[in-house]
């Protein structure tokens, strides 16, 4: 299990340091191998001083929460942890935390996200008491009649110390000293902090955490040495006590005199107890330290372990990493490639690894064909293609083998990915993962090559430009991984091309929505098809580079937003426009060529139609350049009536990419504004929800990108 811990303060530390020091040691005990993958702390001087190696240390909460399976959250308060929680829970990670007031006030909304089980909290009542664990599997059939405790142990310890004959003042400021009460300690003093647990305890009996409005609080900040003396006096002692009557459906917390025979009299310092009285076996109680940096961190890593069970149900820790023909197009970077795997290997992560041809294998490929044929047979040319990835899959399941893991290189025939028979454009119609699956539970890492498949009777076939981005993303839905991580030579997901735009930057996170659009309209890092296949089947995809420790741009459903947002502006100048000169206006006209470019395979991105003139309009629409040679003006131009056909190539399409971008017109109206004061002619203008288009002149692409990429300010991204 890999382990995420955010926040390096006094808890933080000290379960980082256990995980560190007596990994094997837990590992041996209950056969669950925990490995710190990723931390992070506003204090970066903890770094250095816990000695934690520059690779474990994650650039945000993000990075964090990707590259692990259980996320620890010891940063404390409300606003940063509920974003880390939140974000965690929706990214399907397990958390584990010691934050009462986060469960307390947000544990219903927290609770709601998750299927299963996948929130751990005992460290946020007791310490290292197991109070939780208690009420969730030896209680679980039992009636829970009332909860009654000493909850707080700062409090404990204050009015052990006035018992002693101590002023209220001085027993606060020892307390201090001594790290059991904050510099500012009125959530103790007050009562609150105990509320929160019973909150909690609440939540964990009734599935319903009410926070603290609905408990009756009273701290201990009024109470001075007489009346401790007043109680001793009576043969008492005086308790700031937690009670939870749940038959009477009442909660509070405030200082009770108690008497001998009180299971809580002899509970003093910064020791808790908690007393469980039942239905079917009577009365339980616990006590302990509730306070401190080892008892918390050993509740929290008791969670981790209780935590890793759920956290295998919810995946088998397989990730599929791709690795692009730049990052395979040398016997050094094929290294690099075995050596990542390595670390993953040891992370505790069973990677499937998928592969491009090298470097540029493909388009030599191409080249030799044309020199053969000027139209190679369809069949042949996707047989001809498949040996680029399945060069590739040797050499890197050889490199892996060489670092002492076992590897094994899959044809996409071998590795039973079915397609159907539309050569050199294929469409996968099914995975069998069984022998994947076989290999990887006798500890096999597979290579398996990208770009192809085979049909149900053996042929050899091919996906398609940007193909093994497909490969990955439906080995992961078939696999059942959660993840599929995306090797390129860029550092993710860019506002523009960094080729263009100088000030380009990387974005974190993306929907998959905005993600397809880019793809769409020219950005190359990741298919349309692979996109849309991870937004149908819920696959997280992060683009990496294959050379860095860049955290890389995670592709999901994305956080929710509703205020417009530009995100990238990208461009495609391989596009051309078939113009259809004097079309007969009346019905079906429109349907008759649409059905004939169907009929040709040619698809169809942009589309307009003029104003009428007298009985004809005109008819306009864009095609990738690559279609081109497959339509078929001539029956076109029959079908549809048209006067005459013309093709014009020295155009361009530059688009804005983003959320609700036509909730507002302002966003078009700097788009076009903008082009404007460049002195750039629209031509053609397309519009969706997230993406609005313009076909201008391609000489003029360059200019207009940098314009756009600063008029949106996108060089601002975080």
């Amino acid at each position: 299990m890999r382990i995420g811990i955010a926040g390096l303060g006094t808890v933080g530390s000290c379960v980082y340091a256990i995980l560190k020091d007596k990994g094997d040691e837990i590992e041996k005990r209950s056969g669950r191998k925990c490995i710190v993958s990723k931390v992070i702390t506003r204090t970066h001087s903890k770094y250095e001083k816990l000695g934690i190696p520059s690779d474990l240390v994650a650039e945000d909460f993000e990075d964090l929460i990707i590259n692990s399976d259980i996320v620890v959250e010891t940063i404390g308060g409300s606003e940063a942890a509920r974003k880390l929680v939140k974000q965690s829970l929706e990214l399907n990670r397990t958390v584990v935390t010691a934050n009462k007031m986060l469960i307390s006030e947000f544990g219903n909304e927290f609770t709601n996200s998750s299927p299963i089980k996948s929130l751990f909290f005992e460290a946020a009542v007791g310490g290292g008491i197991p109070i939780i664990s208690l009420l969730e599997d030896y209680l679980i059939f039992h009636g829970i009649k009332r909860i009654r405790g000493i909850l707080n142990g700062t409090t404990n310890f204050i009015l052990s110390e006035m018992q002693k004959g101590m002023d209220y003042a001085s027993a606060l400021k020892i307390a201090q000293e001594k790290g059991y009460a904050e510099a500012d300690p009125t959530s103790d003093v007050k009562g609150y902090d105990a509320a929160y647990k019973l909150s909690v305890l609440t939540g964990v009996k009734t599935g319903v955490f009410p926070g603290i409005s609905t408990i009756e609080t009273k701290g201990i900040e009024g109470i001075d040495k007489s009346d401790l003396e007043r109680a001793a006096t009576a043969g008492k002692k005086l308790k700031l006590i937690g009670t939870i009557d749940f038959e009477r459906e009442v909660a509070s917390v405030q200082p009770q005199e108690i008497e001998r025979n009180d299971p809580l009299w002899s509970v003093d310092g910064v020791e808790n107890a908690i007393e469980v009285e039942t239905d079917l076996s009577g009365r339980f109680i616990l006590r302990g330290e509730g306070a401190g940096a080892q008892p918390t961190a050993t509740a929290i890593i008791s969670d981790i372990l209780r935590a890793s069970r759920y956290a295998e149900k919810q995946s088998n820790s397989v990730v599929i990493m791709k690795f692009g023909g730049t990052s395979v197009d040398s016997a050094e970077k094929i290294k690099d490639v075995a050596e990542r795997v390595q670390k993953k290997v040891l992370s505790g992560v069973k990677p499937v690894i998928v592969v491009s041809a090298m470097g540029v294998e493909t388009d030599k490929l191409h080249e030799l064909a044309k020199e053969i044929s000027s139209k190679p047979n369809g069949r042949e040319m996707d047989m001809l293609l498949a040996t680029g990835e399945q060069k590739s899959i040797a050499l890197v399941a050889m490199a892996i083998q060489v670092l002492g893991m076992k590897s094994i290189s899959l044809s996409g025939n071998q590795a039973r990915i079915q397609t159907d028979s539309n050569f050199s454009n294929a469409r996968i119609v099914g995975i069998d993962a069984d022998l994947i699956n076989r290999y990887l539970s006798n500890g096999y890492v597979p290579v398996v090559a990208g770009f192809q498949g085979s049909t149900y009777t053996g042929e050899i076939t091919t996906l398609g430009r940007g193909g093994s981005d497909l490969t990955a993303v439906v080995l992961a839905k078939a696999l059942g991984s959660q993840l599929c991580e995306i090797y390129k030579d860029v550092d993710g997901v860019y506002s523009a091309d960094p080729r263009i735009v100088q000030k380009a930057r990387p974005i974190k996170e993306i929907s998959w929505e905005e993600m397809i659009e880019l793809s769409k309209q020219g950005a190359q890092v990741l298919q349309s098809r692979a996109s849309e296949f991870a937004r149908k089947y819920d696959i997280k995809v992060l683009v990496k580079n294959a050379h860095s420790n860049a955290r890389g741009t995670l592709i999901w459903r994305g956080s929710k937003v509703e205020q417009p947002i530009v995100r990238a502006v990208t461009s495609d100048d391989e596009i051309v426009k078939v113009v259809l000169q004097e079309v007969p206006d009346r019905p079906g006209i429109a349907a008759r060529v649409l059905k004939t470019l169907a009929e040709q395979n040619v698809n169809i991105d942009m589309i307009i139609q003029s104003m009428r003139s007298g009985e004809f309009n005109t008819m306009a629409f864009t095609i990738h350049g690559s279609d081109l040679s497959k339509l078929k003006q001539d029956i076109l131009k029959t079908r549809s009536e048209a006067k005459e056909i013309t093709v014009e190539s020295s155009i361009a399409k530059l688009s804005i990419v983003g959320v609700n971008l036509t909730a507002t017109p302002a966003i078009a109206a700097t788009l076009f504004e903008t082009l404007a004061n460049e002195g750039i002619n629209i031509d053609m203008i397309s519009a969706s929800n997230s993406r609005i288009s313009v076909v201008i002149d391609s000489n003029m692409v360059h200019l207009a990108v940098n314009a756009i990429h600063s008029a949106f300010s996108l060089e601002e991204i975080v």
